[in-house]
């Protein structure tokens, strides 16, 4: 890196974007830290009462860093009232700046960047293993996804903040991203237990450095099972599922040279059991059956619904 380009990188650390973005009442992220920067949602205004709903808010590309960075660490944080989890992503082809209820198209195109749980004041705090980084290219869009479950009465706005920890972009890091398979296949009557589970024959070589299961309040147990080639089901992951987890779930973490090494071939499985004591059905997505892990080396997210693994990729 040049002592020009340094000089300028040394200038906006701790700077935060500059956006002037306003915050919202009683949302108070703290402000970033010498070598963080930070990225605000827009304000999400008039969250209906009984509202769920997943929204993705581009940015303006003015907004954007001006210059490439590794993240190293990341805070996600977002306002209490009915949040559920938020993320930062980068985009990969530039679209119009607004706030919509996502669909497909916002995920195909995305990379991951950080995430934020709801429901901690604290914010989540992601401590990516030494050697391994996430990079955001300069002056590239960036989208905040923000999920809402308003269980209150009354509407409500909601805001999220991410403080990342960046570095000059290095060779010395490996680039990790995120993969996920998920069973949609959920019908859950009132009153009733219920179960899915969905598999995925993975078509790349994956080293994860963080494993682990997402269901939401009604889930009771989750299990990931990872079958070798050719081997029996080996179940790596065998949790009594618990509320707080919908936020916060257990996850297995490994150090770079210690990585969970999945090979093309190997398949890679969840297994979800729910008890739904409401007094409505449940249908995907208000439960969800997902195992997520963040590997290395990749540039790209990779999203396997169904067993199907994304075409293209």
């Amino acid at each position: 890196m040049s002592r020009l380009a340094w000089m300028s990188f040394s200038l906006l650390i701790g700077c935060g974007t500059d956006s002037g973005q306003e915050l919202l009442a009683g949302f108070s992220p703290p402000a970033p830290t010498a070598g963080q920067i930070q990225i605000l949602s827009p304000i999400v205004h008039n969250i209906k009462a009984g509202q769920d709903i997943t929204l993705c808010s581009y940015l303006p590309v003015s907004e954007a860093l001006d210059q490439t960075y590794d993240i190293t660490a990341s805070t996600g944080m977002q306002s209490m009232v009915a949040s559920h989890h938020s993320v930062l992503y980068m985009v990969e082809t530039e679209r119009p700046v607004d706030t919509h209820e996502c669909n497909d198209d916002d995920m195909v195109n995305s990379r991951y960047l950080a995430g934020a749980g709801g429901g901690d004041a604290g914010g989540v705090v992601d401590k990516i293993p030494e050697g391994i980084a996430y990079r955001v290219d300069a002056h590239r869009q960036l989208m905040i996804q923000t999920h809402w479950i308003n269980a209150t009465d009354k509407p409500v706005d909601g805001q999220a903040a991410y403080n990342l920890t960046v570095t000059p972009p290095s060779d010395a890091h490996q680039l990790a991203q995120l993969f996920t398979w998920t069973s949609t296949n959920i019908t859950l009557p009132a009153g009733q237990t219920g179960h899915t589970s969905t598999s995925c024959t993975v078509q790349r070589d994956m080293a994860f450095f963080r494993l682990g299961g997402h269901a939401h309040e009604h889930g009771t147990h989750v299990s990931m099972t990872w079958t070798k080639a050719g081997a029996a089901d080996n179940m790596f992951y065998d949790e009594a599922w618990q509320r707080s987890y919908t936020f916060a779930p257990p996850t297995l973490n490994y150090e770079r040279d210690q990585a969970m090494v999945v090979h093309a071939g190997d398949t890679l499985g969840i297994s979800c059991d729910y008890n739904n004591d409401s007094s409505s059905d449940i249908i995907f997505p208000l439960e969800m059956c997902t195992g997520f892990g963040f590997y290395f080396p990749g540039t790209a997210q990779f999203d396997c619904t169904d067993g199907q693994w994304p075409s293209g990729l």
